[in-house]
């Protein structure tokens, strides 16, 4: 495990425990681990998932967290650089100005991100 790992790992476990709306335990784990929030989405159209976000770190790792649809667990994993096909979009997306974020749908690229974490063993294959 790298320290970037443990990092993240321990700001997770000290922030998900709080009762804060999950954008700002996303902002507050980004703080305590010192990294970089890339966006935080709404999932559309997903049975288990309703919201994604992303934190990058000097370390070509990507922490990202998940809350479920019920709104009440939080799940994390820490991505290489081999998902950055997936996240640029979504990051690109999230600089946008509000008036262009509201006529541009992230959907598709939302839902290419949490396939293919997935895919890849990081999130449970669930009811779609």
């Amino acid at each position: 495990m790298s320290w970037t790992q443990l990092v993240f790992g321990m700001a997770v476990d000290s922030v998900c425990a709080l009762s804060i709306p999950f954008a700002e335990k996303v902002a507050e784990i980004a703080h305590r681990s010192q990294g970089v929030v890339l966006f935080n989405l709404r999932v559309d159209g997903d049975m288990e998932l309703q919201r994604v976000a992303a934190i990058r770190y000097p370390s070509n790792q990507t922490g990202v967290l998940v809350l479920d649809k019920q709104g009440l667990a939080t799940s994390n994993c820490m991505v290489n650089g081999t998902f950055s096909s997936f996240i640029a979009p979504l990051e690109d997306w999230n600089t946008l100005p509000l008036a262009t974020q509201a006529r541009t749908s992230i959907a598709g690229p939302t839902s290419l991100f949490i396939g293919a974490l997935r895919n890849a063993g990081y999130l449970p294959r669930g009811r779609h």
